[in-house]
């Protein structure tokens, strides 16, 4: 074991995790003698049915799947949502028995111009400690979310439910005062259980928020704060009567991305989800490890916020920025080429993507003209300023994730070029949640993973700011807003497309965030990993955890 690995290894409290992760290492530093090159041996030697390691790049703010703001990857397989999205980004039931449809009868247009989507769950399911899953905790958790007292990241979709009725425990008949054609999405998050928190302030309600109930294949074990998240089989999940074949799961917390590769060369993790780009070509010929690649339906961007930093209100502004960034070179020389350019949110493996879009090619000439009518001038040391206030911003991104740090520094570069002084901050991944969600920033390099559904009016309608929504651009424009609406309301997809397809066009047109490249997804499981697909959307990698197998070769 060399010294850096030495050094960034964690101390894991708990007796039990102490024994499995004794019993992984040693496998794993066992091979390594064997072969006698460290850096070429085969990893992953450790992984078992009895444990499997992930070596995970934040902590959990939450393990409350409406209250989180980073992705759900730990707490999923935990708490079910009535639907999911898979491998294919089609929408899957599982705790309802089916989805809801027109065609089925499952949603109804009313006269007045809303809707009712009539939810049928699954019998059999039953909560962690024996109690039925029903439509009454489908209700609460409408209730609970509507209420207002609560702060879940998003509000958005249940703020169209006027109210929820339950006939019998299991059919749900949930009341949008509006159509809503996202609907099919609205309970992938789950439901609260009624019977464990009627009555209390969710806010405050820890033993569900470090442990939730949950109706999925696994359960928290442990929580150590700063090192692990343990999470083990239940005894009888309801898919197969019998527990996973894995026992157990551990989430280890190594935000630096360097610190988990190494670990998975030595085999003191089994798995990483989402392998950095420029860390594919390294582990590729390593046998014991198959890298599963998707095209992802997710986007990396810069935010610019337009509240808290004026000057990113101007178009022009805005639009310098974009212009200023060599986006092939970037995935060139960073990113070895693992990811393409695109140009909007809408990923092209979306039937609702729009490729004829205005483009922000690198032009610097362009850049320096815009600021020039912008009124930002340079001054002698070759910095914009106007009105005596400098063109200067701080942007934020992962500390630790070093292609986000690499492409922070060829931005700031970028931007220095054409007289823009932006300064970085790196921030823990889990303390930047917090942090987007206030909108208490100028300018954030990150991605957003999104869903099957093609839903944008979440990301840039003008009142779905946090906590209605995530458009921490805090753009306001009255068409998009309409576009974005309409295209809400209209259950007709090729209809619905249009919108979208038009809701794009206007998004590059106003270019709210500089957008670089698609999230390409590449994880790296052991290679006697059975059952495994990945997945494109936000749904993550552990989708269907509970059909996993280790398959010893």
């Amino acid at each position: 074991m060399n010294d850096t690995l030495q050094k960034t290894r964690h101390r894991f409290g708990s007796p039990a995790v102490r024994s499995v992760v004794r019993v992984s290492t040693s496998a794993a530093l066992f091979a390594l003698a064997a072969c006698g090159k460290a850096d070429r041996t085969p990893t992953a030697s450790g992984a078992s049915n009895d444990l499997l390691i992930v070596g995970y790049d934040r902590e959990p703010d939450t393990m409350n799947r409406y209250a989180t703001h980073i992705l759900e990857d730990i707490e999923s397989c935990v708490v079910e949502g009535l639907v999911t999205n898979d491998e294919q980004m089609r929408i899957v039931p599982v705790l309802a028995a089916e989805i809801p449809t027109i065609e089925n009868k499952g949603v109804v247009m009313r006269a007045d111009g809303g809707m009712d989507v009539i939810w049928k769950l699954r019998p059999g399911v039953r909560w962690h400690d024996g109690t039925p899953h029903t439509s009454a905790d489908v209700k609460f958790t409408v209730d609970a979310i509507n209420k207002g007292d609560w702060k879940p990241e998003s509000v958005d979709g249940f703020d169209r439910i006027t109210g929820v009725d339950t006939p019998d425990s299991l059919t749900a008949v949930v009341h949008y005062k509006e159509l809503y054609a996202p609907y099919q999405l609205q309970f992938v998050r789950g439901t609260l259980p009624k019977h464990l928190l009627q009555g209390r302030d969710l806010n405050t309600a820890n033993d569900y928020n470090r442990a939730p109930l949950g109706t999925g294949p696994y359960r928290v074990k442990e929580w150590k704060t700063g090192e692990y998240v343990l999470l083990e089989a239940v005894p009888s999940y309801w898919r197969t009567g019998a527990p996973p074949k894995i026992k157990q799961l551990l989430f280890r917390f190594l935000t630096n991305t360097t610190t988990r590769i190494n670990l998975l060369k030595s085999g003191e993790v089994h798995m990483v989800a989402l392998v950095p780009w420029d860390q594919v070509r390294e582990l590729t010929p390593i046998s014991a490890v198959r890298l599963n690649k998707v095209v992802g339906n997710g986007y990396e961007h810069v935010t610019l916020n337009q509240r808290k930093y004026p000057a990113f209100a101007d178009l022009r502004v805005r639009q310098a920025l974009a212009h200023a960034v060599d986006r092939p070179l970037l995935i060139k020389t960073i990113l070895d080429g693992q990811v393409e350019v695109v140009n909007g949110p809408i990923q092209p493996l979306n039937p609702a993507y729009e490729p004829n879009v205005k483009r922000y090619d690198f032009d610097t000439t362009l850049s320096n003209r815009l600021l020039d009518e912008a009124g930002w001038t340079r001054g002698a040391d070759g910095m914009r300023a106007k009105d005596g206030k400098p063109l200067a911003f701080t942007l934020i991104t992962q500390s630790g994730f070093a292609i986000r740090e690499n492409v922070s520094q060829s931005l700031q570069q970028a931007f220095r070029a054409i007289g823009v002084d932006m300064q970085i901050r790196l921030m823990d991944g889990t303390a930047i949640s917090s942090v987007w969600f206030k909108g208490d920033f100028d300018a954030m390099l990150h991605w957003w993973q999104m869903g099957a559904d093609p839903e944008l009016t979440l990301f840039f309608a003008h009142d779905r700011t946090p906590p209605a929504g995530r458009n921490i651009n805090y753009v306001n424009d009255t068409t998009l807003s309409q576009l974005l609406y309409a295209s809400d309301r209209t259950v007709d997809a090729e209809r619905r497309r249009a919108l979208l397809r038009g809701a794009q066009r206007r998004i590059a047109e106003l270019a709210p965030e500089i957008v670089l490249y698609n999230t390409a997804k590449v994880d790296a499981v052991p290679a006697t990993l059975k059952g495994f697909t990945g997945n494109p959307t936000n749904a993550g990698p552990f989708w269907n955890v509970h059909a996993w197998e280790i398959v010893p070769r």
